[in-house]
């Protein structure tokens, strides 16, 4: 069953004019680091050479880079592989599976995906896990098991579908399928493709993103203990639920829906706060770009890479104000000491956060 609620909207405050804050260089100045962990952050980077390597029909190459305390960036990986990853909480381990270049023939025939454990500290890269057609990646909170979406041939329209499912680790079974790989009941349609997964950060739910056959998107959670499903966001067919995040204290959401662009141009994306008890959500933020995540232990910053003018990428951060308002309060290029031409999939493990 559907959680519903009444939407409230939270604007941004301008950036000039009366009013106006401040907006500084250091948008990763309030990461702390992780102990011996080179990385407080970790995000899918886009090159020229990555682009001239895009293939027909696929999405251009990329790699994975690392954001040192210092706001500096070092790749993680370095062989254009399209990769999904999550970082684990205590940024000692990337779990990374790339995407396929080519997705599932006509006859639907799965392909088998590696998931690797990439230790920055070393360069170390160890196989943990083969699956048929891996997407996304998120490791759990203590490490212990990996959230994935695998595609499963046959599903609700005959075409296949991509399910949510979980590995233990070390990874000595199969990925299991969550719901909503088949509906919970006769008034649920199934679900056709999964994205966006999320770990409350006491590794007892799995929330994610799913699509249902009349394109309309879901925010799902599911209790990993009980196994029961539950829907707390629902989007229509125009909006597409871009990024998902839990806030640090594991009471709320937060995701990114994408709509489509004023008839000036202008845009229409806007995120949202999903109260995950209640379903209630109020927009907290609007004309934003990017995949946002939390930055601060106390939910009070978000940030967000975007492509900047001419062939840049750069990175934002919002600050909360008093009165529950998010503003801008540091933007600054990335990437550009590696060639880094765009950016997105920012992940920020919690040992980074304060």
């Amino acid at each position: 069953m559907l959680v519903t609620g009444c939407a409230s909207t939270v604007g941004a405050e301008p950036l000039d004019g009366p009013g106006a804050r401040r907006v500084d260089g250091d948008p990763f100045a309030g990461l702390a680091p992780c102990d011996d962990q080179p990385f407080v952050a970790v995000f899918r980077g886009f090159t020229a050479e990555g682009e001239q390597a895009e293939q027909p029909g696929s999405s251009p190459s990329s790699d994975i880079y690392g954001v040192r305390p210092d706001g500096s960036v070092s790749p993680v990986t370095t062989d254009l592989g399209s990769y999904e990853f999550g970082i684990a909480d205590d940024a000692a381990t990337v779990y990374a599976s790339p995407t396929s270049v080519v997705g599932p023939t006509a006859a639907l025939a799965p392909t088998a995906d590696r998931v690797v454990a990439i230790y920055p500290a070393t360069g170390r890269w160890t196989v943990v896990l083969e699956a048929s057609d891996v997407g996304g990646v998120s490791p759990a909170p203590d490490g212990s098991r990996l959230g994935l979406t695998v595609f499963t041939a046959g599903g609700p329209t005959g075409a296949g579908a991509s399910v949510p499912a979980v590995v233990d680790l070390p990874a000595e079974a199969a990925p299991r399928s969550l719901p909503p790989a088949a509906a919970t009941s006769r008034a649920e349609p199934v679900a056709v493709a999964t994205r966006e997964l999320a770990w409350s950060p006491d590794g007892r739910r799995l929330a994610f993103v799913t699509t249902l056959p009349d394109a309309t998107q879901e925010v799902r959670v599911t209790d990993l203990a009980s196994g029961a499903s539950t829907a707390v966001h629902r989007s229509d067919a125009t909006v597409a639920l871009l990024s998902l995040d839990w806030s640090p204290d594991g009471t709320t959401l937060l995701t990114v829906e994408g709509g489509a662009p004023t008839g000036s141009g202008g845009a229409r994306d806007r995120a949202v706060e999903i109260d995950v008890a209640t379903g209630r959500s109020a927009t907290v933020l609007r004309g934003v770009h990017g995949d946002l995540v939390y930055s601060a232990a106390d939910g009070s910053r978000l940030t967000a890479l975007d492509n900047g003018p001419e062939g840049s990428a750069v990175a934002r951060t919002w600050s909360r104000t008093a009165g529950g308002r998010f503003v801008t309060t540091s933007e600054a290029p990335i990437g550009t000491e590696v060639g880094v031409v765009s950016a997105d999939r920012l992940d920020i493990p919690r040992c980074a956060l304060r």
